[in-house]
């Protein structure tokens, strides 16, 4: 008897016990649900305060990769700390050991679990694009892999719209391993042909599981405008902001649309711009900061990279050119090969292709337009970095002359195509621009590269701050005296390659002048 009595209090404690941990378990299962549910509903009210509208739900939803961070937090609880660091040694095991399956998850998983590190986001962005990347054998699989990095960074960019330091990661790939990569030309052509309509590679949707990017989505209509969705705004301008102040509107390819339409695609490092211009703006106007940049980089972004768009597209056009007139060089020729091939071809000579021909006027003509647009933007920089000035001046003169270039030789393609009056107005177009590109290249050179021994011998008494006040004719005299020192060995030339690039430019043009009557 003694003992049933001593077993029936233990038998209660234990029922006590266990309805306790029961409602503590029912307690915190809820607290899950509830936590869930709130963040939803959050999550919710803030995009629909962003975009103006819904956020659609899709079956996409459900898998692992596309759950929350936050619910992913709260379902690991305690272990997410060893779990991120698991995945972290694993994954960069895989990548030296060139072992990347489910590669992939393990660093989508990495920045669900790490959301708030901006610099995590950062990293894999680069990792993908470039340490991956290199590890495919081919250029297609290389090309799909740095699309796979801006998708990630993309995705990220989703979850915290109008983050500095995304923006600016997704533009860094656009523009350095897109746009200027060693692989550059395969991968400019295959963007801005992707950006065109075309029928799609993909095979499945993007709800499904086995889904990898093949292309870039297409950014224009048939007639080359950038399509609605693309540019529609999102916000509404402040009031108090003024109309010629920066501001975000929340379409995807704002800044873009200055430059519309986009008769042969658009290019990576125009995409790069409008990104790198949105990272400005919000520097600019909610004073964000960039983890790793200074703000002087970030808002110098824009300015350099139109500045390489300006020169793509005149790139573009001597290509377009030589095939019209059947001059074959090697895909891999650099800007400067492309200078004098078709230096020399007469106004009387008939295009082989005269659809090429139009295109090489339509990126000339383009390179202009940009090159204009590039100078403006240095301008606004320089208001708010005036220390910059000695850096990119030079930047600002070859933007000039860059502009100047591209008119003439818009101008010349023109002359070839025409008769009568509007042949006789085009070559007087190209001649007064080739001259005033012969004429900028000889400043440029003076300024930035050129001895001072040897300035002093040419030019006595006179600073690089005075070049662009000497008249064009003693300039040109010279020019030709330090070329005719040079080339007789009478004096060394610490600028050599410099030199040789815009002498390669001038020559060119003194080849179309004597094309268009100039002897």
């Amino acid at each position: 008897m003694s003992q049933t009595l001593l077993e029936e209090p233990q038998s209660a404690h234990v029922r006590r016990h266990r309805a306790s941990r029961i409602v503590i378990v029912g307690a915190l299962l809820v607290s899950l649900v509830l936590s869930a549910v709130t963040r939803d509903w959050a999550r919710s009210a803030r995009e629909s305060a962003t975009t103006g509208t819904s956020p659609i739900k899709t079956g996409s939803q459900t898998r692992i990769s596309s759950m929350n961070s936050f619910t992913l937090a709260l379902l690991l609880g305690g272990l997410r700390g060893p779990l991120v660091m698991m995945l972290w040694t694993s994954s960069e095991t895989q990548k030296s050991e060139k072992n990347l399956e489910d590669f992939d998850t393990k660093v989508e998983l990495i920045r669900l679990l790490q959301p708030e590190f901006d610099t995590v986001l950062i990293f894999q962005v680069w990792n993908k694009a470039y340490n991956i990347s290199v590890q495919m054998s081919s250029l297609f699989n290389k090309y799909t892999t740095i699309l796979d990095a801006i998708d990630y960074g993309q995705n990220a960019l989703r979850a915290k719209p109008d983050n500095i330091n995304i923006l600016v990661a997704v533009a860094d790939v656009y523009f350095n391993k897109l746009g200027n990569a060693s692989e550059k030309q395969y991968y400019r052509a295959q963007v801005r042909r992707e950006t065109m309509p075309h029928a799609t590679q993909q095979k499945l949707a993007k709800t499904d599981p086995a889904w990898r990017r093949l292309e870039v989505d297409p950014l224009l209509d048939a007639d080359g405008n950038l399509l609605p969705e693309l540019i529609r705004p999102r916000r509404t301008r402040p009031p108090e902001l003024g109309a010629d102040e920066p501001f975000n509107d929340g379409s995807e390819m704002q800044y873009l649309k200055p430059f519309a339409p986009f008769k042969y695609g658009v290019s990576p490092i125009a995409i790069a711009y409008n990104y790198y211009m949105q990272a400005q703006t919000l520097q600019r106007t909610t004073h964000a900061r960039h983890a790793q940049l200074s703000d002087q980089v970030v808002d110098s972004r824009p300015s350099i990279t139109l500045k390489f768009w300006a020169e793509e597209e005149q790139e573009l056009g001597r290509r377009a050119e030589q095939k019209g007139f059947n001059v074959t060089l090697p895909a891999t020729a650099e800007r400067l090969d492309l200078e004098m091939p078709t230096a020399g071809v007469p106004l009387t000579q008939k295009p082989l292709d005269s659809s090429k021909i139009a295109e090489a006027i339509y990126n000339y003509e383009r390179s202009a337009q940009i090159a204009v647009a590039a100078r403006a933007e240095y301008a606004r920089h320089l208001k708010l970095n005036p220390t910059n000035l000695f850096t990119y001046q030079s930047h600002i003169d070859g933007l000039s002359a860059t502009e100047h270039y591209g008119l003439a030789d818009a101008a010349y393609l023109r002359a070839m195509s025409t008769t009568g009056p509007e042949h006789d107005k085009w070559v007087q177009t190209a001649l007064k621009e080739y001259n005033e590109t012969i004429d900028r290249y000889q400043r440029i050179m003076m300024k930035f590269y050129t001895d001072e021994p040897l300035m002093a011998q040419v030019l006595p008494n006179v600073t690089r701050e005075q070049i662009d006040s000497i008249p064009s004719n003693i300039l040109a005299q010279a020019t030709m005296r330090i070329q005719t020192a040079i080339s007789r060995g009478q004096t060394q030339d610490s600028h050599m390659d410099d030199r040789n690039e815009y002498m390669t430019y001038i020559t060119r043009c003194a080849q179309r002048m004597q094309s268009l009557g100039v002897k």
